[in-house]
């Protein structure tokens, strides 16, 4: 039974960019702080992180903490981020989210490279003429390349770090090559240690501290924080603590149902679902995932070679979905197994009995987690999830308040929980009011 005195863990995962210890998560904690409330800070005790803390305020039941992944990215090069940028936009299908103006990208990268281009061979030709001998104009052309490259490095160091440092991100971790996948491994294991040691957090009478996880992502982070539950559900849908003598699993029974059309109650039901699995003792305490500006949007493009290839990946189980995919030979997301009991029978005085329990399979863990997507409706990074993801998904759309904000693309991507957008702000607080109020 829940009471006034149980906490919830917010995880608040940064996205892209050169990103600096706790200002996401102070940036996003104070946008849920009331007028009259007072903000702790306290060191973070649930990981050896020394660069983060985890905070609270007053009268709220949050403890909020960060996952700052940016130190595990290595920064890749300028040729690197723009040959990545140049094949993502010209040689692979748009997704749906960006086909409306795939064209104005490309045409503002080509506006970008075209005076370098011209500038180039223009020089080239000059050095021929004026040398009459093509080796000698190509010796001092590449040298004077490299003067001028060597130049713009050290005048304009802090463009291309921008760029390398933001941009750069994606590309190391949605590219699976050699060189990236140490970064990625990182990222992601440390990422399941934060989360696990939030699931595995006693208070000192023995009970969990924690009777519900919140992981709140932002643009990259959301990929990030997608493929962290995906690996951390696996090692949790088979863990019950404490299986009861009576087993129910009517909400079970209504979510498969609902699955095949997802209405308006779906989410309600999912979180009927995530209580009734607490009360068999599974230990999954991920109740709800919260995107903004989520590239995932994108993700035929990002994540896979093609929408065939995106497809297939979400059939076969390895991209999880919401509603989870069906079996294709018991058409379940769940299946039965038999579990073992310790302790003795309070009647007989025998052995308790097994207890068969339909748990839900390694990728069907947005059964029970509850996935809200907000986007701004010109913010060209993120966009509409439920189309790629599931119907499942609750999208919230909102319009961008401010001349500036509302009119030029990209500018609102980091925005969310800006405090001139009211509209984006009640959005969220209305989430975290639910999932106050449903403990």
């Amino acid at each position: 039974m829940s009471t006034s005195h149980d906490r919830i863990a917010i995880v608040v995962v940064h996205g892209m960019g050169n990103q600096f210890p706790m200002d996401t998560l102070r940036g996003f904690a104070n946008s849920l702080k009331t007028e009259n409330e007072i903000e702790y800070s306290s060191p973070n005790r649930i990981t050896e992180d020394t660069e983060t803390r985890r905070l609270s305020f007053s009268g709220q039941p949050y403890d909020f903490f960060e996952y700052y992944w940016a130190p595990y990215v290595d920064e890749p090069g300028i040729t690197e981020t723009m040959i990545w940028v140049i094949k993502l936009l010209f040689f692979k299908n748009p997704s749906q989210s960006i086909s409306s103006h795939i064209n104005s990208v490309r045409l503002m990268i080509v506006l970008f490279l075209l005076p370098l281009v011209l500038l180039a061979f223009g020089g080239y030709n000059f050095l021929q003429y004026l040398f009459k001998d093509p080796l000698s104009a190509t010796l001092l052309g590449t040298a004077i390349a490299l003067g001028i490259k060597t130049c713009w490095e050290l005048i304009s160091g802090t463009l291309v770090s921008v760029i390398t440092k933001s941009v750069g991100d994606v590309v190391k971790y949605t590219i699976p090559s050699p060189a990236n996948i140490e970064s990625r491994e990182k990222i992601r294991k440390n990422g399941i240690a934060l989360l696990k040691n939030l699931h595995e957090a006693k208070k000192p009478n023995g009970d969990f501290k924690y009777c519900k996880i919140v992981v709140v992502a932002h643009s990259l982070g959301t990929m990030v924080s997608y493929d962290i539950l995906a690996s951390l559900f696996a090692q949790y849908h088979y863990k019950y603590s404490n299986i009861p003598d009576k087993i129910s699993q009517e909400k079970l029974d209504e979510l498969k149902k609902l699955s095949t059309k997802p209405d308006a109650t779906y989410q309600k039901l999912q979180g009927e679902l995530f209580k009734e699995y607490r009360r068999l003792g599974n230990e999954w305490r991920v109740s709800n995932f919260i995107t903004m500006g989520s590239p995932l949007t994108h993700a035929p493009m990002l994540i896979a070679r093609s929408e065939k290839n995106f497809e297939r990946k979400k059939n076969q189980r390895e991209y999880p979905t919401s509603p989870p995919q069906l079996d294709a030979i018991e058409k379940h997301f769940a299946f039965d197994e038999k579990f073992e009991r310790t302790g003795k029978d309070k009647l007989t005085g025998k052995d308790k009995d097994p207890r068969n329990i339909m748990i839900l399979n390694h990728s069907a863990h947005f059964a029970e987690t509850q996935w809200t997507n907000i986007y701004f409706e010109n913010d060209w990074i993120g966009g509409k999830l439920s189309d790629q993801f599931g119907a499942g998904i609750k999208d919230e759309p909102i319009k961008a308040v401010g001349r500036l904000v509302s009119h030029i693309p990209l500018l609102s991507h980091t925005k969310y929980w800006d405090v001139r957008q009211a509209t984006s702000l009640k959005v969220i607080k209305n989430i975290f009011d639910e999932i106050k109020n449903s403990r």
